[in-house]
């Protein structure tokens, strides 16, 4: 055939190449499947904790014995900023869609320890008719941690100029591990009563609790990727919520409850009577802020 004038060789060649090579680009850079690792920091997240034990920390159901006081507040009540740093690792898959558009699934399993502790405790002063005034004390910490998590999450970006902001959410779970040491030996309760009057004291116990459990989360989360040929970065946010109940003592700690002692005095041959339990908030809500590394195949 006829050679084409060098002229016309050119006009082809640019005119087609760069249109190949940006196509090629989009699907090569952005679709497939793709694995990343990278740590993140969880922001305090606050937990609210309280035990009730009935003697040091009685509520209104007690006669004449208040709670224990610590700075104006209650002792048996207090909070853990949950935080720390954490590793995490990514495999996902993308679909390409119209004009830039991205969609894909992920899965993403988080190590590491946000942690937090609260102090329990203090003393009060009690006055009892017909009772010499004595004071209740007690003492304590409260310690939570977010151990893991694994979550399976949609995403959906937008690619443009090399750059995909993009969103997520999904559904997952969390591991909380709780701890909780509370001494309210030195607390009692005394009533006055009968015919002749006397005084019958209860006196508190301790409980020491450990839990680690495995709570369902949902995860929502936010971020910004650049790829570099078949390798991309990511930094990302994300909040995610585990639903965790209340829990009773009593049921969960045989023997180990609040111990009381009963009689005309206290510090006699202790039975394990009476009630405690945990309450908290049944939401456990967590920040992160996550900076990740990746390969497409």
């Amino acid at each position: 055939g006829m050679a084409m004038p060098a002229a016309a060789q050119r006009d082809v060649r640019h005119s087609a190449i760069p249109d190949f090579d940006q196509v090629a680009a989009a699907n090569r850079g952005v679709g497939g499947f793709y694995v990343a690792g990278g740590f993140g920091y969880g922001l305090p997240a606050r937990r609210d904790f309280t035990i009730v034990d009935g003697f040091a920390c009685p509520g209104a159901n007690v006669p004449y014995l208040g709670p224990v006081s610590l700075g104006g507040g209650s002792g048996c009540r207090t909070s853990a900023g949950l935080a720390g740093l954490t590793a995490h690792a990514i495999a996902g898959w993308n679909f390409g869609g119209p004009v830039g558009l991205i969609s894909g699934i992920e899965l993403r399993g988080r190590i590491g320890r946000e942690q937090g502790a609260g102090r329990l405790g203090g003393s009060t002063l009690v006055s009892i008719p017909g009772v010499s005034p004595y004071t209740n004390t007690a003492s304590g910490t409260y310690r939570s941690s977010l151990d893991g998590g694994l979550a399976l999450s949609g995403r959906w970006g937008y690619a443009f100029s090399g750059f995909m902001p993009f969103v997520r959410a999904g559904l997952g779970m969390a591991k909380l591990s709780e701890q909780v040491d509370f001494d309210a030996t030195g607390s009692r309760s005394c009533t006055v009563g009968g015919v002749p009057p006397s005084v019958t004291c209860t006196s508190g116990g301790t409980v020491a609790s450990r839990t680690s459990r495995w709570l369902p989360s949902a995860v929502l989360g936010a971020g910004l990727e650049v790829p570099y040929g078949r390798m991309f970065f990511r930094l990302d946010g994300e909040v995610e919520a585990a639903f965790s109940p209340s829990q009773n003592l009593m049921r969960t700690l045989a023997g180990q409850a609040v111990v009381t002692v009963t009689g005309g005095t206290t510090g006699g041959v202790p039975s394990t009577v009476g009630t405690a339990s945990l309450r908290s908030e049944n939401w456990v809500i967590s920040r992160r802020i996550m900076l990740s590394g990746g390969f497409r195949f």
